[in-house]
């Protein structure tokens, strides 16, 4: 993955995605960086990151494969993934 996708996600996008990893999570948005791990760090487990996966599909309108949910790890790689699928997201 390209290091440089989740900076093609405005602002106001990349906050959403934040709070929908932060209601997932049970945390505060504060709380969840982009290089924190989703499983070591905030004890995420399969069906947390299948939650997660399902709201980013649900509420930001896009598609992502379930294959590339195992690159669901952080917050950083939840941006690359938005990214990646959707042209039209990065400039909600």
């Amino acid at each position: 993955m390209s290091d440089n996708l989740g900076k093609e996600l405005s602002p106001e996008l990349r906050t959403r995605v934040r709070g929908i990893v932060a209601d997932v999570l049970e945390v505060s948005a504060d709380e969840v960086g982009e290089q924190h791990s989703f499983v070591e760090d905030f004890d995420a487990d399969s069906l947390l990151i299948i939650e997660m996966f399902s709201r980013f599909e649900k509420q930001l309108g896009i598609e992502i494969p379930q294959e590339e949910l195992v690159d669901l790890d952080n917050l950083g790689t939840a941006y690359e993934l938005i990214a990646r699928h959707t042209t039209a997201v990065a400039h909600v």
